[in-house]
């Protein structure tokens, strides 16, 4: 617990989980007794909380548009007692102000080339050095702490996943089943995510393709928005899909589709968490995921060979992993849970269970605390 000064927790613009993970995280350290403001672009949290600063933080590599942010958030920092930005842009804008209290920064992704395009260089460049910059770095996951091994500054990240709110069904399945044309005895795929190339969604769709022919009635759907989406329309047309894949858009209401799958399938090619694995398992519902993020440690089996194969004398699966850009394997998987109900359930059990230890509140919210008073007590050590 801390009095005064607040904390400010920075973001820049997000429509996906970091997002939610500060209005969230936000929340449970007011709960603990944190002064806490929150600062980001207009609307950043709409429908989740309440913003305390409007700092326009710049979605591109935009040199005017980062000093004023610049300018703006020297004026709001300075009646802050620590700031903890989110994201790459938020944690170099705050590190570079010239008078400014402790930065966390919590990198939520990694800068990828495939994502980022010409700009991809520059930014990794950024990416680099902000441990470097920044007076305590955090990493969502091992997988991106890896990135800066042997870096500067590699030796003060701390691997703490994102905090976020368990999600709560608000419908009742069938109804939200029958919404998507799933007849009743008929399978449902789910899978919820940013219509971006990263997330697998073209291998998601040639599984369909493969699963199908022996699932009637099979319906497959994906919540989100994206760049893709114009191209996934086109290819799923292409595939004779349409009676099988429904492309429902970004929806307010994702927790009541996963609730509702028979399966949610998580195709992604590179993921820090994923959240919406986090979420499914926490719903009590079978995943079939790529290896990818965190979803060796919660999927895996007890043989501890991380393929999640569970023939091991250890607690099981939490759900089944398998390769990245491998639509058979995937369609295999997602056929062999949907031919094992019983596994099914038991797996769900695992995943919820594990999901519950390893990402609670007081798992994930307490480390930052720590860093926060940390932080704290060296400034006031040395007199600043």
């Amino acid at each position: 617990m801390a009095e005064g000064a607040p904390v400010l927790q920075l973001l820049g613009p997000s429509t996906g989980g970091i997002r939610r993970h500060v209005a969230h995280l936000a929340e449970a350290l007011r709960h603990r007794g944190w002064p806490v403001h929150i600062a980001g672009p207009a609307g950043v949290l709409d429908g989740l909380a309440s913003l305390d600063h409007v700092v326009e933080v710049p979605a591109a590599v935009d040199p005017v548009a980062a000093w004023r942010a610049r300018r703006h958030l020297a004026r709001v920092v300075e009646s802050a007692a620590v700031v903890h930005a989110h994201g790459l842009k938020a944690g170099w804008l705050a590190a570079s102000l010239r008078r400014r209290p402790p930065v966390v920064v919590t990198l939520h992704n990694l800068v990828l080339a495939e994502v980022a395009g010409p700009a991809a260089w520059p930014l990794q460049r950024l990416e680099a050095l902000l441990p470097r910059v920044a007076d305590a770095t955090v990493a969502t996951s091992a997988e991106v702490a890896r990135r800066f091994a042997g870096a500067p500054g590699a030796d003060r990240i701390a691997v703490v996943p994102p905090a976020w709110p368990a999600p709560r069904a608000r419908r009742p399945t069938g109804e939200v089943r029958a919404d998507l044309g799933v007849a009743p005895g008929h399978v449902l795929l789910v899978t919820a995510a940013r219509l971006h190339p990263q997330k697998g969604l073209d291998v998601l769709l040639d599984a369909v393709a493969l699963l199908r022919r022996h699932r009637p009635g099979l319906r497959c759907a994906v919540a989100g928005d994206g760049p893709l989406a114009a191209w996934l329309r086109r290819r799923v047309d292409e595939l004779g899909l349409a009676g099988e894949v429904v492309l429902a858009g970004a929806r307010d209401d994702v927790a009541d589709l996963l609730a509702a799958a028979d399966v949610v399938v998580i195709p992604s090619r590179w993921e820090s968490g994923p959240l919406v694995l986090f979420e499914a398992l926490a719903l009590g519902r079978p995943v079939v995921c790529t290896r990818v993020g965190a979803a060796p440690s919660l999927l895996a089996g007890g043989d501890g060979d991380g393929d999640g194969d569970g023939d091991g004398d250890g607690e099981g699966r939490g759900g089944r992993l398998v390769a990245v850009d491998d639509p058979a394997a995937l369609a295999e998987a997602v056929a062999e849970v949907l031919g094992d109900p019983a596994g099914a359930a038991a797996m769900a059990v695992t995943g919820r269970r594990r999901v519950a230890a390893a990402y609670g509140d007081e798992a994930l919210i307490a480390p930052l605390e720590e860093r926060y008073r940390e932080l704290m007590g060296a400034r006031c050590a040395s007199g600043g």
